[in-house]
């Protein structure tokens, strides 16, 4: 699996993922955040995702994911980490104020439904009954399932269905943490959700306690452990010894995100931490974990 960080707008195959991926011979697995890199602004808000202001990049996904990839298992981490105040897609500024109602966790759940609705695909007029079914308007906010703008889009009759899992990665509480910045006011429901998973790192190992909590509290999707890393030191290894061990006594724990930045050397990579290298090792080469995916070529 090969995780790939994004931004709104940013097209999977111009920026090379989809051939890195084949190249690798790796499944793909795409972060997706509205925030410019460069900036940390936002290049779309919740609401304006939930109105249909962006979705000619939708449609570019569900082109993309089903036609360049086929059959071929993807996974979109989408905004994860949503209440972190320093994602501009959280309700919440990082004293604890609320944001305006263009971020609000309402708008955020919208957002959330559309994108999963049209990125999975089926027919133009199937997509546009369940849009509107969530209080939302059809593809490109036309008035009917005929409408001119369809042919001026190129927008097909069918869009594709391709094969693809939603990962919901909160935090296991938030940043704030202030009530209604909680993982379950984002939760955008059962129905538009695949895995469910949190992120962990070394430098907050005392979140362990809350991510056990959060992984009973959705206890009927598979889990992911989104991004973790010996962040910071782990004497001994005993950050990435907890961790693995208590993944390999879930079965429902199906999924780990080892997270190095894109940067070489950088505080993230493992070679950094040489007993957390050698624990995780011995973990990988036990029976539990897979060396290829089911999908991929040995």
């Amino acid at each position: 699996m090969l995780q790939e960080f994004f931004h709104w707008d940013v097209s999977l195959t111009a920026s090379g993922a989809v051939g890195r991926w084949k190249r690798t011979n790796t499944l793909g697995m795409v972060s997706l955040s509205t925030a410019f890199p460069a900036s940390g602004k936002a290049e779309i808000s919740p609401r304006g995702i939930a109105r249909g202001n962006g979705d000619r990049y939708i449609l570019r996904y569900n082109e993309v994911l089903g036609r360049r990839l086929g059959r071929r298992p993807t996974y979109v981490r989408l905004m994860p980490e949503m209440n972190g105040h320093w994602n501009p897609y959280c309700a919440f500024n990082a004293d604890g104020s609320r944001r305006n109602a263009w971020h609000s966790t309402s708008a955020f759940k919208r957002a959330w439904k559309r994108f999963v609705i049209i990125t999975r695909g089926g027919t133009r007029k199937q997509v546009n009954r369940h849009l509107r079914r969530q209080g939302m308007p059809r593809i490109y906010r036309a008035k009917s399932n005929r409408a001119p703008i369809y042919k001026r889009k190129g927008v097909p009759r069918r869009l594709q269905e391709p094969r693809v899992a939603f990962l919901w990665v909160p935090q296991s509480f938030g940043s704030p943490n202030v009530p209604g910045n909680q993982p379950q006011d984002y939760w955008p429901g059962g129905r538009y959700v695949d895995w469910v998973g949190v992120d962990i790192f070394s430098k907050f190992s005392g979140a362990f306690d809350d991510m056990q909590r959060f992984f009973r509290r959705y206890d009927n999707r598979p889990f992911v452990i989104g991004e973790w890393s010996p962040w910071d030191g782990d004497p001994g290894g005993r950050f990435t010894d907890r961790l693995l061990d208590w993944a390999e006594s879930k079965r429902r724990v199906r999924m780990l995100m080892y997270y190095r930045s894109v940067s070489v050397n950088s505080i993230y990579d493992i070679d950094n931490y040489p007993a957390a290298r050698r624990v995780l090792r011995r973990h990988l080469n036990k029976r539990t974990w897979m060396e290829y995916a089911p999908w991929v070529r040995r």
